[in-house]
C-alpha cells in the first residue's frame, strides 16, 4: 500500500511539472525565448562580402561605406591592408587594372567572422555578442490560432560576451547597426511570437 501511495505522489508531481511548463509565465517565456536566442540570437554586423575585400581608391575616403568600415576594423585589429594593383570590383572595363587597398582577416578577426544567413543567402559578417533575455515586459493572454495556443511576448535583451572592438566609437560610427544594438541593450523592446507545444512554450522557426 505504501508503495502505491509513493507512486501516486510521484505521478501527481509529474503531472504538476508538465502542467507548469504549459503555464503562461515570465519564467516559461524567458526559457523559450532564450532557447531560440541561443541558436538565432548572435549580434552580427554584415559587410556583405567575403575576404579578401578590395577597395578602390575612389571609395577609400568615403565617410561611410565599405572603405570606412574596413578602415575602422583595421584600427580595431580585425583586418590588415596592403596596396595592390588589380581589376577593381564594379568597374565597367573588364581587365582594367587600378590601385586598390586589399583587406584580409587577421587571426583576431577570424575569431569573429561568420557566414550568417540573410535574405539572399549567407553573407560575411562580424559577430560581437550573444543576445539573451534581460526582462519580460508584457505578454498577451494566450489564444488559440489553428492547432496551437499562442502568445505575443515583449521583452528586453542584454548582450553576453560583448567584444571590446564593438564598443569602439570609430567602429560604431560606421556600423550603425552595432551602435543601435549595443546602445539598445536592456532598453529596446523586442517582440517574439510563442506557441504552446507538448513540450511547453516555443518560438517557432520559419
Amino acid at each position: 500500500m505504501r508503495r502505491v501511495f509513493i507512486i501516486s505522489i510521484a505521478g501527481l508531481l509529474f503531472l504538476a511539472a508538465c502542467s507548469d511548463i504549459r503555464k503562461p509565465s515570465d519564467a516559461n517565456f524567458t526559457k523559450a525565448i532564450n532557447q531560440y536566442l541561443a541558436k538565432h540570437g548572435q549580434a552580427c554586423a554584415s559587410i556583405g562580402q567575403m575576404f579578401p575585400v578590395d577597395v578602390p581608391e575612389s571609395d577609400q575616403g568615403d565617410q561611410y561605406g565599405i572603405g570606412s568600415q574596413m578602415a575602422a576594423l583595421e584600427q580595431a585589429g580585425l583586418v590588415h591592408s596592403s596596396n595592390i594593383v588589380a581589376a577593381a570590383p564594379g568597374v565597367l572595363r573588364p581587365g582594367a587594372r587600378h590601385p586598390l587597398k586589399r583587406y584580409e582577416l587577421t587571426d583576431e578577426g577570424g575569431k569573429y567572422f561568420r557566414l550568417v544567413p540573410g535574405i539572399f543567402g549567407k553573407t560575411g559578417s562580424f559577430c560581437y555578442g550573444q543576445k539573451t533575455v534581460d526582462s519580460i515586459v508584457k505578454w498577451t493572454e494566450p489564444m488559440t490560432v489553428g492547432a496551437y495556443s499562442q502568445s505575443e511576448v515583449t521583452y528586453t535583451y542584454k548582450l553576453l560576451d560583448l567584444a571590446g572592438w564593438a564598443e569602439r566609437p570609430d567602429v560604431q560610427r560606421v556600423f550603425s547597426d552595432i551602435r543601435g544594438t549595443v546602445n539598445g541593450a536592456s532598453k529596446a523592446d523586442e517582440i517574439a511570437g510563442l506557441q504552446l507545444t507538448n513540450k511547453g512554450w516555443d518560438v517557432p522557426v520559419p
